[in-house]
């Protein structure tokens, strides 16, 4: 019998209350069904992407996924448990989620958005507290928005709005985050910055992340897996150097590409030749 380390058992435990996936998952809007009969498991303690052409229904999926959305059929079963039984607050205490372009009341400041993040939290019994007051903050300092904190929202940049509310997410304090295109509206540096954070977030606790990103070398640098998309269907999924094939990528994105490694990381590396119309 193979010997484990307690210690390390205990580490191999601990990520399963992160536990996503979907069962026969249908979705769609009015008469238009985006996903169709969709069945993944999520890894836990891990960074998933989610990557496909525009309108393959990533974000239709995330949406789903975080309960935004309800299935027409088939279920999504969050550490087991069918998530549409179980209480909002319950399901906020254990997933945070950050949806395309979200909405915040005028005047709002940067603090009061990311206090909102703590509401999963207090009742009726348990009001604001020094912790969530540290909650808050830490997660302000970790996106680079605490001394923006008693700024209104609508005066900053897009790329400080989307840090803004990233930080509201961390500050939910949850297993496991669900991020729609968190990279939207920020230069490079800041994509960089807060991939690494995202990254930091799993390597520090174990957190579960799960993203939907557009960039596939980005994707390939910083996810531990990929779940590639195309026509609401899941087309595959797996290590990045396993999903990111010439082959792949012509069949999901209509993509001829060159791939090679990354020099920096080793990580699939995607060179675009140029359209299907161009060869």
């Amino acid at each position: 019998m193979k010997h484990v380390d307690p210690a390390t058992a205990r580490s191999a435990e601990r990520p399963a209350a992160a536990g996503l996936s979907a069962r026969e998952l249908r979705l769609g809007y009015g008469d238009r069904l985006v996903v169709d009969g969709l069945t993944l498991d999520l890894a836990s303690a891990a960074i998933t992407a989610i990557i496909g052409p525009n309108g393959c229904g990533k974000s239709t999926l995330l949406r789903g996924l975080g309960r935004l959305l309800k299935p027409r059929h088939g279920r999504v079963l969050l550490d087991g448990a069918d998530i549409a039984a179980l209480p909002t607050k319950e399901v906020a205490r254990r997933m945070a989620v950050l949806p395309q372009s979200p909405q915040a009341p005028e005047g709002l400041t940067v603090a009061d958005l990311v206090a909102r993040g703590r509401h999963p939290h207090q009742s009726w019994y348990r009001q604001w507290s020094p912790g969530d007051e540290e909650i808050v903050n830490a997660a302000l300092a970790k996106t680079g928005m605490l001394e923006f904190a008693e700024r209104p929202l609508e005066e900053m940049s897009g790329g400080q709005r989307q840090r803004a509310w990233i930080s509201m997410a961390l500050a939910q304090d949850t297993q496991l985050l669900l991020l729609d295109e968190p990279t939207t509206h920020l230069d490079l540096a800041h994509q960089v910055d807060v991939l690494e954070l995202l990254q930091k977030l799993h390597d520090e606790d174990g957190r579960t992340v799960v993203m939907v990103l557009h960039d596939l070398n980005l994707a390939a640098r910083y996810a531990h897996r990929l779940v590639a998309m195309r026509d609401g269907r899941v087309v595959a999924h797996g290590e990045p150097n396993e999903i990111l094939t010439e082959d792949l990528l012509n069949a999901v994105f209509d993509l001829p590409a060159k791939v090679i490694e990354d020099p920096v990381t080793g990580a699939p590396l995607v060179i675009p030749l140029g359209s299907r119309a161009d060869l």
